[in-house]
C-alpha cells in the first residue's frame, strides 16, 4: 500500500501539477500593489467542482488513516525530488536571484501561505517555459515543498507574468491537491474496474484534475490581481510564439466568443471538444472561466481594500 501510495503521489506531483507556459515579455502589468488577503482560506476560492469533490474525500471512511498513510510516505519522494533538484538546479533565495525570491515571497502573504508553508524555489535549465510543484505542505519537521520553474519561463516573462506563475503553483500547494486528488484517485481504484461505472469515474476524476487548474488560475489572479496579466500568459501559450505582438484584451473576447458558440454546438462537436481537455483545460476556456470570476462579486470581496 505505501509504495502504491509513493507512485500515486509522485505521479500527481511531477506530471498533473506540471503546467506548461509559454510566455514573453508584455504590455500588461500589474496596476497597482497587490493587496495582500490575511484571512484568506482555499475554500474561498476553490473552483466549486473542485470544493465539493475535496469535502467528499475529506468525509471518506478511515479519511484521517489514509491522509496519516499518504503525508509520512510524501517526504521520500520530497527528498528524491530535492536532491535532484539540488544537484541540477539554481535554488533561489535572498543572495540568487532575489528579485525572483521577492516574488515568492510576496504572493505566499498574498495567499497567506503561513511561513513553515512557503516552498523553496528552484530555477531548472530547460528551452521549454514551464512550472510544477509538489502540492502538499509539509507539517510537522518535514521540508518544505517545493516550486520549480525553468530557466525559459524566467527569461521571457515579465516579472508580473512570472509572479503569476508562481501563484498558480502556490495554488496547487495551498490546496494540497496531491493529497486530495491522490486519495480520490485510491479510494476509487474498486469502482474503477467495474464495467459501464468505471469510466464513469475515471470521467469524474478527469473533471476533477481540470477543475483544479481553473481553481489555481483564480489562485494567480488573486496574486497578480489583473486578469490581463494571467490571460496575456494563456495567450503566449495558446499562440505558441513570443516573437509578435500579442493583445490580451483580444484574446478575451475570444474565450467569450467560444463560450458562446460552444453552447450552440452539435453534441458530437461539444464531445470532441471535451476529449481534447485531456489533464489541462484548454488556454481560451481557462481565460473564459477567469474572466467570469474575475467579474465575480466573490473575486470582488477577496481583493477589495480592507
Amino acid at each position: 500500500m505505501k509504495t502504491n501510495i509513493t507512485i500515486f503521489l509522485a505521479a500527481y506531483c511531477m506530471c498533473v501539477f506540471r503546467a506548461t507556459t509559454a510566455l514573453s515579455n508584455s504590455p500588461a502589468s500589474k496596476k497597482s500593489k497587490p493587496v495582500s488577503i490575511p484571512s484568506l482560506g482555499a475554500s474561498q476560492f476553490r473552483h466549486p467542482l473542485d470544493k465539493q469533490l475535496t469535502s467528499m474525500v475529506q468525509r471518506l471512511p478511515l479519511y484521517d488513516l489514509a491522509e496519516l498513510g499518504l503525508r509520512n510516505t510524501f517526504p521520500l519522494v520530497e527528498q528524491t525530488v530535492r536532491l535532484d533538484l539540488l544537484s541540477s538546479c539554481v535554488k533561489v533565495s535572498k543572495e540568487q536571484l532575489s528579485h525572483v525570491y521577492d516574488l515568492l515571497l510576496e504572493a505566499c502573504d498574498i495567499l497567506n501561505l503561513p511561513k513553515a508553508s512557503i516552498p523553496e524555489l528552484y530555477v531548472q535549465s530547460s528551452p521549454q517555459a514551464n512550472a510544477y510543484t509538489l502540492a502538499l505542505q509539509p507539517k510537522g519537521n518535514n521540508s518544505p515543498s517545493v516550486i520549480v520553474i525553468t530557466s525559459a519561463l524566467v527569461d521571457r516573462c515579465t516579472l508580473p507574468e512570472l509572479q503569476a506563475i508562481i501563484g498558480h503553483e502556490l495554488g496547487h500547494l495551498k490546496c494540497e491537491h496531491s493529497l486530495y486528488l491522490t486519495l480520490g484517485g485510491l479510494a476509487s481504484t474498486p469502482l474503477r474496474q467495474l464495467p459501464f461505472i468505471g469510466s464513469q469515474v475515471d470521467t469524474a476524476l478527469q473533471e476533477w484534475r481540470l477543475a483544479a487548474e481553473y481553481t489555481c488560475d483564480r489562485a494567480s489572479l488573486l496574486v497578480a490581481q489583473d486578469v490581463q496579466v494571467v490571460a496575456s500568459a494563456l495567450l503566449k501559450l495558446f499562440a505558441g510564439t513570443s516573437r509578435y505582438e500579442l493583445d490580451p484584451k483580444a484574446f478575451v473576447q475570444q474565450a467569450m466568443e467560444y463560450e458562446k458558440q460552444l453552447e450552440t454546438a452539435n453534441p458530437l462537436v461539444k464531445l470532441s471538444i471535451e476529449q481534447q481537455r485531456r489533464t489541462h483545460p484548454l488556454p481560451v476556456k481557462r481565460v473564459a472561466e477567469l474572466e467570469k470570476w474575475a467579474k465575480s462579486t466573490e473575486y470582488r470581496n477577496l481583493v477589495e481594500v480592507r
